[in-house]
């Protein structure tokens, strides 16, 4: 960890604890729904049209984001978004209605985009963004996973869904209180000082839309694993150790890039990756008796891949500029995918769901190949 020495340790933690509290309800987004159904608050078609509008807010929040925190006042910024998020949260005590719902919830959404750019914009102006990324990865992974497992066996049943979402209002409120932490401004990154002031390029426009097309895959993919179990016939506790194995292969993942894995070439791993993705998903459409293991193998990359296409845009991009929306780029593939895997649908046959996520995986590799073949512009000398 050497190479974090330079970088303010207080400031990242603090970074990462409102990080992870505004990516909290990407973990337990499907057991909080599921909880509003149950109580006949939601329909089963509006669950997923409300999981959409939350993340897809999330994502321009996070774009959104980056731009005012990376200049100018952050800490009181990001303080006041983590009290807006808290009473938002808190809000679903009086959401009663679809409508509310889906208000409450896309401002939910838009808060935890916002506060989740300080983090961003934190571990991106640092010294090894890519290993910060990998380590900031594992470790708000770890508590989605926990809060995922005690929700429905102790919260839900006591206090219901308006529980869960007060947990939710609970970890911003803390998160405020963090944001004071963080340093008031954050310097360009060193080799950004004298870049070129053109980032978007068509190369690094390329990378953007390869990291689209391999989140669509994953959220696509995702999105049917519990439903191809079932079209298998495996028993639920069969299929859920396979989907808790591939959550904490997730976090396995992504602490062996922060640990060592980032020695790797990273323009080779951002295709070989999907590539090895692509023969995954489609090992879980048509190989019954590989569904476990493929499954938690599915896990393994999804986290692992992000501190590789970190390093490709900074190196593309030494502003660090494109790097800033890679983000809300992940989250929108993510909420994309699912949409997209559905029109492989049949009835009784979630197969064609994973053909197509092959395909947009084979597509990001492809894309990866010929966009990262750019090198950054030449730099101009420094005035003076």
């Amino acid at each position: 960890m050497s190479a974090f020495a330079h970088d303010r340790w207080p400031v990242i933690a603090s970074a990462m604890l409102i990080g992870t509290a505004s990516l909290m309800v990407l973990g337990i987004q499907p057991v909080l729904l599921g909880a509003l159904t149950q109580e006949g608050r939601i329909g089963e078609a509006a669950m997923g049209w409300l999981a959409t509008v939350e993340v897809l807010a999330l994502a321009i929040g996070s774009a959104l984001g980056v731009r005012v925190l990376r200049k100018g006042p952050i800490a009181v910024k990001v303080a006041l978004g983590c009290v807006l998020l808290a009473c938002a949260n808190a809000a679903i005590y009086v959401a009663h209605d679809l409508a509310m719902l889906f208000l409450t919830r896309g401002i939910a959404g838009l808060l935890e985009g916002f506060v989740l750019g300080a983090a961003i914009v934190v571990i991106t102006h640092s010294r090894a963004p890519d290993r910060l990324n990998g380590l900031f990865l594992a470790l708000q992974t770890i508590p989605q996973a926990a809060l995922a497992y005690a929700l429905p066996v102790t919260i839900l049943p006591r206090f219901g869904a308006d529980g869960g979402f007060a947990i939710l209002a609970a970890l911003a409120a803390v998160s405020a209180i963090s944001a004071f932490a963080l340093t008031e401004r954050h310097p360009p990154a060193p080799e950004a000082t004298h870049a070129s002031s053109h980032p978007w390029r068509l190369p690094v426009i390329g990378v953007l839309v390869a990291v689209t097309l391999q989140n669509a895959a994953i959220g696509g993919a995702w999105a049917y694993a519990e439903r191809m179990a079932v079209q298998y016939r495996l028993p639920p506790d069969l299929y859920g150790a396979a989907l808790s194995a591939s959550l904490m292969f997730q976090v396995a993942g992504a602490f062996a890039v922060a640990w060592f894995a980032w020695r790797l070439p990273f323009r080779i791993v951002t295709v070989a990756g999907p590539l090895c993705q692509a023969a995954v998903i489609l090992a879980i459409a048509t190989m019954p008796g590989l569904y476990v293991p493929a499954t938690a193998v599915f896990g393994l990359f999804w986290l692992a891949l992000s501190p590789y296409q970190v390093r490709l845009l900074i190196d593309m991009d030494p502003t660090r500029q494109a790097v800033l929306v890679a983000t809300a780029i992940t989250l929108f593939g993510l909420s994309a995918g699912p949409s997209l895997s559905a029109l492989g649908v049949a009835s009784g046959d979630v197969r064609g769901a994973f053909w197509i996520a092959g395909g947009l995986m084979l597509a990001s590799a492809v894309t990866f190949a010929v966009s990262s073949r750019a090198r950054a512009p030449a730099v101009r000398p420094a005035p003076g």
